[in-house]
């Protein structure tokens, strides 16, 4: 992964649309004022995707990922579970000790698998209204790199 910039911003849009992103998650890009990380998924030598993690105002303590693989042919290969034991790592060494949280649609089975693969667990659920007034079902999964840490099961997080 390397550093994203706002110069990435119209490479991320033609990769959002590549993959129709507004059926799986309502945005693909970073809140810049509560950014932590912005990456650019490199994969093979190409781009390919962005991940990121926010903290969010009134919530210390707490850092939220979004990420997205924008090449279709690229889903399911297990980029994304590499790149968010990645994230999770860099999390971890800019923020230290932080639950890492993310809110998924409950549909998006491919995302919710590879959280899951990933340590992150469900912690609740929710509903929430798209543009159009249509309700859409979510979730909110945790991953608590302390409670990782302490586990026999720890080395999930790491690539072996």
């Amino acid at each position: 992964m390397r550093t994203a910039t706002e110069d990435d911003i119209t490479r991320i849009e033609v990769w959002a649309r590549a993959i129709d992103a507004g059926q799986y998650m309502s945005r693909h890009l970073p809140v810049r004022s509560d950014m932590l990380l912005w990456k650019i998924i490199i994969v093979d030598g190409g781009e390919v995707g962005t991940a990121w993690a926010e903290c969010k105002t009134g919530m210390p303590g707490i850092v939220f990922l979004g990420i997205f693989i924008g090449r279709p042919e690229l889903l399911g290969e297990g980029i994304g579970s590499t790149v968010i034991k990645d994230l999770i790592d860099a999390v971890c060494a800019a923020a230290g000790d932080v639950l890492i949280r993310l809110n998924v649609r409950s549909n998006n089975t491919r995302a919710i698998a590879c959280y899951r693969k990933c340590g992150f667990t469900q912690i609740a659920s929710g509903e929430k209204m798209d543009a159009n007034g249509a309700r859409i079902r979510t979730m909110t999964m945790q991953y608590s790199p302390k409670f990782e840490s302490a586990s026999t099961h720890s080395s999930n997080h790491h690539r072996g």
